[in-house]
């Protein structure tokens, strides 16, 4: 019997021209701790803050177990995906990093057979720049980019200044180093490219 696989698009909600977005696809027996690591490495995110994989009615929140008073929270190490995953159009939300609140809506496109030597998790394409961690969320992305890129602005200095560029590109997506990136988040699952807040 072969494996299935799963054709998902991983959206950052609240994002816009370019909507910033990644399609990828992935096995169906991985867990939600690897899914967790292909969407850091896909999307271009550090691994460094709290994340969760929940549905719109927030009946379930599956991630790692913490110490911040998340009781209900499912260890994602032991939940394999398929579980919820089952169909196309099946869907679920993704935070990450609860100060920022980044969420991204989650939804199968496809279910299909894997190829056979073809190495999975695979990411097909992708859309627009991942925002810089701890800047505000979505709403604080897109004053940031307006600062950076409008010399006039009040904070241009000042974002320019913590940011180390003079011009953010809203459209930069590199999709072979995303790919690379997403292998090596999938393999060392523990990697962080960031501190925790």
């Amino acid at each position: 019997m072969s494996k299935k696989i799963l054709q998902l698009k991983i959206k950052l909600l609240g994002s816009q021209k370019p909507p910033i977005w990644r399609q990828v696809q992935i096995l169906t027996d991985i867990d939600f701790q690897q899914l967790h690591a292909i969407i850091q490495g896909a999307m271009g995110w550090m691994n460094g803050h709290l994340h969760v994989f929940t549905d719109r009615r927030r009946n379930f929140n599956i991630g790692m177990p913490n110490d911040f008073g998340m009781d209900d929270m499912k260890d994602g190490r032991k939940i394999k995906v398929r579980r919820y995953f089952e169909a196309e159009g099946d869907a679920l939300i993704y935070e990450y990093d609860f100060g920022d609140g980044w969420e991204h809506s989650i939804e199968v496109q496809k279910v299909l057979d894997a190829e056979p030597g073809e190495v999975y998790p695979k990411l097909l394409k992708g859309k627009g720049a991942c925002p810089p961690e701890d800047c505000g969320g979505i709403g604080g992305y897109y004053h940031l980019v307006e600062a950076i890129n409008g010399p006039k602005h009040e904070s241009h200095e000042d974002m320019v200044e913590w940011m180390g560029v003079d011009e953010w590109d809203v459209n930069e997506f590199d999709e072979n180093y995303a790919q690379e990136r997403m292998l090596d988040q999938f393999k060392n699952p523990g990697t962080s490219y960031g501190m925790f807040f």
